[in-house]
């Protein structure tokens, strides 16, 4: 979780909430039947190549309109 907080700028319970909300990827289980989370490196960067990608489009609109 340190490193998914650390890449992405958001406080831990920020991302907990944007997976409740279904706005960030939700985490698999590194263990069956264990607490331990974690995502694929590439999950968390494509999620972020998404974000860019919509808030570029947004602001090409708002710009453009």
């Amino acid at each position: 979780m340190k490193e998914v907080v650390s890449k992405v700028g958001y406080a831990r319970s920020t991302i907990y909430a944007l997976i409740k909300e279904g706005h960030f990827p939700k985490p698999f289980k590194l263990v069956p039947n264990g607490r331990a989370n974690g995502w694929l490196e590439e999950t968390i960067d494509n999620w972020m190549q998404d974000r860019a990608s919509k808030k570029s489009s947004e602001t090409y609109h708002r710009d453009h309109h």
